[in-house]
């Protein structure tokens, strides 16, 4: 079974406007995140199950993870 990506605000426009996909679970968030085409950087908050999780964490199976993107301003 696989993991969830939910992908918040900007976000959505590496996945041709999608604010939701299916990822193999197995993988850290940084190492989808990778493959998906987004850059790891960007992403400053990572909410797994809705609780705070290090970009380095194993997606497990279904697993549903939030992307939040830098935001940036003055």
């Amino acid at each position: 079974m696989p993991a969830h990506i939910k992908l918040t605000g900007a976000l959505k426009n590496y996945m041709g406007g999608q604010a939701e996909v299916d990822v193999e679970a197995g993988r850290t968030v940084r190492e989808t995140v990778t493959a998906l085409g987004i850059p790891p950087a960007i992403v400053a908050l990572v909410l797994v199950n809705d609780v705070q999780k290090p970009k380095d964490y194993v997606l497990q199976e279904d697993d549903v993870a939030r992307l939040l993107m830098v935001v940036g301003g003055g």
